[in-house]
């Protein structure tokens, strides 16, 4: 029978690959397996061709093709010769780094374009070349079955109508050939034109490299010198090459953008109504208990379009792949308008007409950058830039706001040691301009002053960030869900804790970039972690260790949060019998910590026939040392699936007596009436007896015993009892509580009173409530509870104590 299902099972993935062929490739297969067709196929298969011919039509290259295909190569070999002509490609060795990451900008962004472009035309390339080769085959095929005519009486009109269709799959190829070749004429042209960008590329790096060295050397004379030479003043005309080609940059990049561009003001125009809608509905839900971040989120949810402005156009240097470098200093620039509003709104009245100094200063510095030349009016204008931002620092690091949030740890002390460093900085930056180091005074600069624009940015964006997430926690759409709902500020503030982090890190980052050292640092970052270590047969590497400990403690966050998710969100929305929700909770971790283990396993490096010997050996360990802590392994999965005991079930194990407050892969937790926590084994919890009072529900029976003295009516006290037990609401009517005269004792009559509560947990207080109400009823009716009475009989006793007893 097995046999049989594995053949019919071959049979019908044998078809279904059959049948997936012929839909993929039409008749194409059938026709390359023969040579010749038979007589009688013919008609179908010319309906065939002419129908995989009007297929192929698609593939042929419309005039209107041609010629975009034609303007983009046109473009991008007219984008060449333009960056070709700049004057200071020939000297790239002698630019300063500012130049040089100009440059290098503009020739990363045109080898994209040219890569992209060589991408595309070689796929078309290619499928043109395939689809000539099958061409050719239908030919050979059509060829062949028209020379096996030639022995047969076959009718004028057959060989008509075969000579036709040799005739249209010849025009066909002919067409694709002729789009081929136009294609790799346009491939050679754009392939050329890489290649030389690749050596521009190569040698920038080169000069990257030297450029470290020549920081310390003197590129231009001292300051007090170069008035002499009075040429070196006039800069007008090399100034003019970036507005001379601007404006075909601006069409070049709209042209090749414009997809993009449509995606981005939609993107802007939801993002607004969005952040209105969200900001508008949670604003009423802002506490008003005066504390900075509240006050802050009041004041920046007043403005959702600063704040759309400033994410939109942030996601501009996402969202495309390079920007001139025109557009970059503008979109920069439009970048600081939200910033500005946003940042004036939080900052204490003191200090908010100090923040258009590092505005300023960041403006100027960007019309800075346009400049191509090396002349004096640039260096003078450096100067001028150094000079006020060194002078802006100084007057905010002195003011007093500034300085009470400087001495608070944190964030204020990092501000305070930034803004000294970056005043160091800059004044060993003006001695390098004024000595003639130019190059290291512009490195200097623009690193420091872009940073401090990046802190503000990043700063503006946080607080932004953090108002959105404070309204999608406090949203009334999120608060339909039980762990929003329930845990909204621990959500919130971890949340809040993480963009902090990132925000820090991002600043970090870019900060490292500017000073053309992140890649260094990235560098010995990634030897350090890719360094290999061998332990026996095994190699490890920094970055598998450190994979394997964020996997391992991944999968120990999931498993938690999946306890949290099934029990707050899942059980309350889906109708589960009691104890399902953690049974399914317990199963769920275990399988998230077992694929997680794997997971980490394969991420250190260790192949799995090591792992299967690992296992092996932890199989022989299980058998003797580890047997105990596999036994409750497979009792705690035992637990899970047979439910014995459940969450909030009160148990009875030996001595132990209490709660089942979690049920866990390998030990359970007991929450004993005494108020401890008691870590049991599952292992005993499955092969101990166990008494559950509560598994099928928390129903429990109560037992009270009563004596009265003998002489009283026992049917009377039967109605007391069971009156006390119809008047109190705790106990249950249903079963019938049961009063009975159970006997004779010493000194008593002896009854019992047999009722049941719905509560297990309240059993001891309830009892004592009863126990109360009897004997107050008791007392009341006159009866008496006898002390214990025993006969004592004396055989002998001395005269003196006779006469005592006299």
């Amino acid at each position: 029978m097995r046999n049989r299902i594995l053949i019919f099972s071959f049979a019908v993935v044998i078809l279904i690959i059959q049948v997936a062929w012929t839909n993929i490739f039409g008749q194409d297969s059938i026709l390359i397996e023969s040579n010749v067709i038979t007589l009688s196929e013919i008609p179908r298969e010319i309906t065939s061709v002419n129908k995989l011919l009007l297929d192929k039509n698609s593939l042929h290259l419309t005039q209107l093709q041609r010629d975009k295909i034609g303007v983009e190569t046109d473009t991008i070999r007219f984008r060449l010769n333009l960056l070709r002509e700049n004057p200071r490609i020939n000297r790239i060795n002698s630019l300063n780094y500012r130049s040089l990451t100009d440059i290098e900008n503009d020739w990363n962004i045109l080898s994209a374009r040219i890569i992209s472009e060589q991408s595309a035309i070689s796929q078309q390339v290619q499928v043109l070349e395939t689809q000539k080769k099958l061409l050719d085959n239908h030919i050979l095929i059509w060829e062949n079955t028209l020379k096996s005519f030639a022995n047969l009486d076959v009718p004028e009109s057959v060989i008509t109508q075969v000579n036709s269709t040799i005739e249209s799959i010849g025009n066909s190829k002919s067409r694709m050939r002729d789009d081929s070749q136009f294609l790799q004429d346009k491939l050679v042209h754009i392939s050329n034109g890489l290649i030389y960008c690749n050596q521009i590329l190569e040698g920038i790096r080169v000069a990257n490299d030297h450029l470290v060295k020549a920081f310390f050397e003197l590129n231009q004379p001292p300051i007090w010198n170069v008035f002499s030479d009075k040429n070196d003043i006039l800069v007008f005309a090399a100034q003019r090459s970036l507005i001379d080609d601007f404006s075909s940059e601006v069409k070049d990049f709209t042209s090749r953008n414009v997809f993009k561009i449509f995606i981005h003001a939609i993107l802007f125009i939801l993002l607004f109504l969005i952040l209105k809608i969200f900001f508008k509905e949670v604003e009423s839900n802002i506490p008003k208990d005066g504390s900075h971040g509240s006050i802050v989120i009041r004041k920046i949810v007043k403005r959702p379009f600063s704040s759309s402005v400033l994410i939109t156009f942030l996601v501009t240097y996402i969202l495309y792949d390079g920007l001139p470098l025109f557009l970059n200093v503008i979109n920069f620039l439009i970048i600081l308008i939200p910033v500005i509003f946003i940042l004036y709104d939080i900052l204490p009245e003191s200090t908010r007409k100090l923040l258009s100094l590092p505005v300023i200063a960041i403006t100027l510095l960007q019309i800075h950058s346009f400049g191509y030349s090396e002349t004096v009016l640039s260096r003078i204008f450096l100067i001028c830039i150094i000079l006020f931002s060194s002078v802006s620092l100084v007057v905010i690091v002195q003011m007093r706001t500034f300085r009470d949030h400087s001495s608070t740890p944190g964030t204020g002390k990092h501000l305070y040691y930034f803004s000294l460093l970056s005043i160091i900085l800059l004044s060993v930056s003006l001695l390098a301009s004024l000595a003639g180091a130019v190059m290291l005074s512009e490195f200097i600069t623009y690193g420091v002053v872009r940073s401090a624009a990046l802190l503000l940015i990043i700063y503006a964006l946080r607080l932004t960030i953090n108002s959105i997430l404070y309204t999608l926690v406090y949203s009334h759409a999120l608060h339909n869900s039980n762990l929003v709902a329930q845990y909204h500020p621990v959500i919130y503030r971890k949340l809040l804790s993480f963009i902090n982090f990132l925000s820090w890190f991002a600043w970090i980052a870019l900060t490292l970039k500017l000073f053309n050292i992140g890649d260094d640092i990235y560098s010995g970052f990634k030897a350090l972690l890719t360094n290999e270590m061998h332990i026996g047969t095994v190699t490890i590497t920094g970055g598998s260790f450190i994979l394997f400990i964020i996997i391992i403690w991944a999968t120990i966050w999931i498993s938690r949060m999946v306890k949290i998710v099934i029990e707050g969100e899942v059980a309350p929305r889906v109708k589960m019998k009691r104890g399902v929700p953690g049974a399914m909770a317990l199963v769920l971790r275990i399988f998230v910590i077992t694929v997680g283990f794997l997971f980490a396993i394969a991420a250190a490096g260790f192949g799995m026939d090591k792992f299967a010997i690992l296992l092996g050996a932890l199989g022989v360990g299980i058998g003797f040392g580890l047997q105990n802590i596999f036994n409750n392994l497979v009792s705690g999965i035992i637990l899970a699936f047979e439910r014995p005991i459940q969450e909030g079930d009160i148990i009875e194990v030996g001595n132990l007596w209490g709660t089942v407050k979690e049920i866990g892969i390998r030990a359970s937790t007991i929450y004993t009436f005494e108020g401890a926590e008691v870590i049991v084994p599952n292992g005993n919890l499955i092969s101990n007896e166990l008494i559950n009072w509560t598994l099928t529900d928390r129903n429990r029976r109560v037992e009270i015993i009563i004596g009265v003295a003998y002489g009283t009516d026992p049917v009377k006290v039967l109605e007391i009892l069971r009156n006390v037990s119809e008047e109190h609401k705790e106990i249950l009517q249903e079963p019938a509580p049961l009063a009975l005269f159970t006997g004779f004792g010493d000194s008593s009559l002896d009854f019992k009173l047999l009722f049941w509560i719905p509560r297990a947990d309240n059993r001891v207080i309830i009892q004592s409530e009863v126990n109360i109400v009897i004997n107050n009823a008791l007392k009341k009716a006159g009866i008496q509870i006898p002390f214990p009475q025993h006969d004592l009989h004396l055989k002998s006793v001395a005269p003196s104590v006779k006469d005592k007893f006299k």
